[in-house]
């Protein structure tokens, strides 16, 4: 037996307590420094979760850094040399700090005479060493312009133009310079965009306006504008443009601003080059399908774009082109979420995040897969395609769907002439045009090294159809004088639509077994177009399949049609059964069947540039089953050509009342479900 001493019992107790005690730090130390997630949104405009991209570093207050606590701050800012100024209007007050978060020095502003002064209700600010200027947008009091000591040099007030309106109010928000001196200032409810004063002050007009969005509620408002009284009129919703409620500059005096206003579902931030004219493309900015509240826009040295939605806390960071790159934070008392976010702003590579309510201020540093990404995309911009490949690479190792991290490896290797890895990753980014110029290179080079496969195998596919009818003719004999096979009807039907359901009907050689195997060919083949269609023109989820939809929408639909037809011919004197109908139809459908097998080849081996080709062949294949099943009907119900297309019509129509009929069944029956579930449950609660 060992022995074991009490003394080195107890070290090792201590230590396997120490260690556990580590153990748990740790892993709680890594659920306080992410307490959300971060994530992206697909293709199909699905939000998706993605690794990890920026963590919490630090959250300091006035109290922590040694100024006193803060008091309803409005905003935060960082200089090029990384200085951090925050506005701290409860307390009448700037706070800056270096880039550790340390106070440096706090400034109380001053009049020019150096006497002491009292903002009235500053909202934002913004500093500019080149011009020694900080620049406070105060809602009450104006724009006030300060030095770096924060004493008043001037103040910008409502300007005297014709050009503003009678009405107009001037309630600054936001207030920003570019490097020439020019003021650019947001006025709270001021759509005409930004108004724009030159280095002393004067007024130089509006910049950046918007224009009114075009829906259908405008329209529908103005048709009654026009018929209403004035005073009725005036009691209506007014339309505006959309205005601006924060915006930013870079270094390169380009303006980034936030918009709200009417219907604004997209392109809520633009990028305004000296003109006024948006430069990046116009995309969802924040989430999708819920309802958003932009709030404030930050742009670092690298050009990324950074929106922060007030409404649900979290953070939302783009590329120079305005593709989504991840989103993070949110709502809440944890270390890294907020509870009255008001604005953000870039220190580098990290962010800085204000909470108006609790003065926190929190220090959100990247993770190395938002560093990789971040990375790649600026060697992407400079057209470093291969450079990008390695943090690239490192993207996909911890989320392989990554849309850009494809697209970029895409690009990478249709540089390096290998077209068929292009296309690949260039169809997991759902790059449809960039996937059909790799195929088509690639399928160039397939060509190239079989010529010779490829010219036999189309001078065979000319010259077998031409024998075959060559051979055809020298045995033509008259229809009544050829035995056609009940099973050979729906293949004589389609090649003879306008004399073959005439010798069906005659003979009266319909099947209904090879009507039911066409129906499951249809539905079959249904299924394959949807899932197998070529990736440049195919635009359906594949990931999703719906098998009872695919039902409904091919053997439902055609059951529903001929249900139809029997019903409105028995009543327009018609000859057909509905086991005829049911039948006649069937046949009918083959050269859909067929046909859409081959526009699914070649929807696999043509490009975009081609699409005309697709095209083409589906217009065949429509026009060839609306004849035929227009031939079907005609001739099972002895109908002349007039009058099946009327039936057809009213065949439609009933399907159409049906389709209602159902929709108004399901509405009733699940409001029914719902209320004896309702009752089921206050039931049992009693």
């Amino acid at each position: 037996m060992v022995k074991i001493s009490t003394k080195k019992l107890i070290t090792f107790l201590a230590a396997t307590l120490i260690v556990g005690m580590l153990g748990s730090f740790s892993a709680g130390a890594l659920t306080s420094e992410a307490p959300y997630y971060s994530y992206r949104y697909d293709h199909w405009g699905s939000s998706v979760p993605t690794a990890q991209t920026y963590l919490p570093e630090r959250t300091v207050s006035g109290i922590t850094i040694g100024a006193g606590a803060l008091k309803s701050p409005t905003d935060i800012f960082s200089t090029p040399d990384n200085e951090i100024y925050v506005l701290d209007s409860g307390n009448n007050r700037v706070l800056v700090m270096d880039r550790d978060m340390k106070l440096l020095k706090e400034l109380g502003p001053m009049e020019s005479d150096g006497k002491p002064m009292s903002m009235m209700e500053p909202i934002s600010i913004f500093v500019s060493n080149q011009h020694k200027k900080i620049v406070i947008a105060d809602k009450k009091a104006g724009v006030l312009i300060f030095d770096l000591s924060l004493k008043l040099i001037d103040t910008l007030k409502s300007p005297n133009s014709n050009i503003l309106p009678k009405d107009f109010f001037f309630a600054p928000v936001k207030a920003i310079m570019d490097s020439a001196g020019i003021y650019y200032v947001v006025s709270a409810n001021c759509y005409q965009g930004a108004l724009q004063y030159d280095e002393r002050g004067v007024f130089l007009g509006f910049y950046g306006s918007e224009k009114i969005t075009l829906t259908a509620d405008t329209l529908a408002d103005y048709f009654w504008k026009q018929i209403l009284t004035d005073k009725q009129a005036a009691n209506m919703k007014r339309t505006v443009p959309v205005e601006f409620v924060s915006f930013t500059v870079d270094k390169n005096n380009f303006i980034y601003t936030v918009r709200k206003g009417n219907d604004v579902t997209q392109g809520q931030v633009k990028k305004l080059n000296a003109l006024g004219e948006n430069v990046i493309p116009e995309k969802v900015f924040g989430d999708r399908g819920t309802e958003t509240m932009l709030a404030d826009i930050a742009v670092d040295a690298d050009g990324f774009i950074t929106v922060l939605d007030s409404r649900s806390g979290r953070l939302f960071q783009y590329d120079g082109e305005s593709n989504l790159m991840f989103a993070f934070g949110g709502k809440g008392i944890q270390n890294g979420l907020t509870q009255n976010p008001v604005a953000v702003e870039s220190l580098g590579d990290k962010l800085l995040l204000l909470d108006g309510q609790t003065g926190l201020i929190t220090l959100f540093t990247p993770t190395d897969f938002a560093k990789n990404v971040r990375k790649a995309v600026l060697l992407c911009d400079d057209g470093k395609y291969r450079q990008a490949m390695e943090p690239w690479g490192a993207v996909l190792k911890q989320d392989n769907l990554y849309e850009l991290a494809n697209r970029g490896l895409g690009k990478a290797y249709e540089g390096m002439g290998d077209f068929k890895k292009a296309a690949k990753f260039y169809k997991v980014a759902f790059e449809r045009e960039l996937y059909s110029e790799a195929f088509s290179e690639y399928r160039g080079d397939i060509l190239r090294h079989n010529f010779l496969v490829f010219m036999l195998g189309i001078i065979l596919s000319v010259v077998a159809p031409v024998i075959i009818v060559i051979l055809r003719r020298r045995n033509k004999k008259s229809v009544y004088d050829v035995k056609i096979g009940r099973f050979h009807y729906p293949v004589y039907c389609m090649l003879h639509p306008f004399i073959g359901y005439t010798d069906l009907k005659e003979r009266k050689k319909d099947s209904v077994l090879a009507a039911n195997v066409l129906l499951l060919a249809y539905f079959i083949v249904s299924i394959i177009e949807r899932q197998l269609t070529g990736f440049a023109f195919n635009y359906n989820r594949t990931d999703k399949f719906n098998l009872m939809f695919s039902l409904l929408s091919t053997i439902g639909f055609f059951a529903a049609f001929t249900i139809c037809n029997w019903s409105i011919t028995t009543i327009q004197e018609g000859k057909g059964r509905l086991k005829e109908i049911w039948n006649y139809c069937s046949y009918a459908l083959l050269p859909y069947i067929i046909g859409t097998v081959v526009v699914v080849i070649m929807s696999n081996v043509l490009t975009t540039n081609e699409a005309s080709f697709i095209s083409m062949a589906r217009f065949i294949v429509y026009a060839w089953t609306a004849i035929g099943l227009i031939m079907a009907i005609k001739e099972v119900h002895m109908y002349s050509l007039g009058r099946t297309i009327w039936t057809t019509i009213l065949t439609l129509a009933g399907m159409l009342v049906i389709l209602l009929i159902c929709a108004l069944s399901y509405n009733i029956l699940s409001q029914l479900l719902e209320f004896i579930g309702s009752i089921y449950a206050e039931l049992k609660m009693m």
